[in-house]
This record gives C-alpha cells, structure tokens and sequence, in this order.
C-alpha cells in the first residue's frame, strides 16, 4: 500500500512539473511574427517595394528612388528594390547590388 501511494505521489508531481514549465513557457514564449521590432526597422515604400529604412546605413541611397525615378525603373533598379524588399539583415541587403549586377 505504502509504494502504491508513493507512486501516485510521484506522478502528481511529475504531473504538475510539466504542467507549471508548460505555463511558464507560454509566459514567456513571443508573440509569433515574421517580423519583430527587434530585427526589422521602419519600413518606406519605394516605387511599391516595401524596403527597410535600415538599409540606408548599408550604402544605398535610398532617397533617389522616390518621384520621378519609378516611372522609368531600369532592370537593376527593380532587382536591386526587390533584392532589398526580401532582405532580411544590412549585410544581405549590402551584397544586392554585386548580386543584381552579376544577373
């Protein structure tokens, strides 16, 4: 009898182990989001590309892609804005270019 209740002592607290790491893995556990404010700054909209405004401190001039321009995108600026729309990180978004030119 003695060994029959420890036994159903243990599992009851093996039970509420889990079950209190389960609730506190919920309470800890973010929001899934492909995007966080921790990896992806302000977003600008170029020529209807949705760019990182991030990307500007990686050598691009991010400016001269407004007005004018977009009416007469070239094959390098539209691979370049979509290279950089899909770019998750500044250094990926820095190898655009390189990247667009040998294509």
């Amino acid at each position: 009898m003695r060994y029959l209740a420890a036994l159903a002592i243990a599992a009851s607290l093996i039970f509420m182990v889990f079950w209190g790491g389960a609730k506190i893995v919920k309470l800890v556990d973010p929001p899934h989001r492909d995007y966080n404010d921790y990896t992806v700054g302000r977003q600008m909209n170029l020529c209807g590309y949705r760019v990182d405004y991030r990307h500007f401190g990686g050598g691009y001039d991010l400016n001269r892609w407004r007005g004018g321009r977009c009416e007469s995108l070239s094959k390098l600026d539209r691979c370049i804005l979509q290279c950089l729309s899909e770019a998750g990180t500044v250094r990926i978004g820095a190898a655009c270019f390189n990247d667009c030119v040998r294509k």
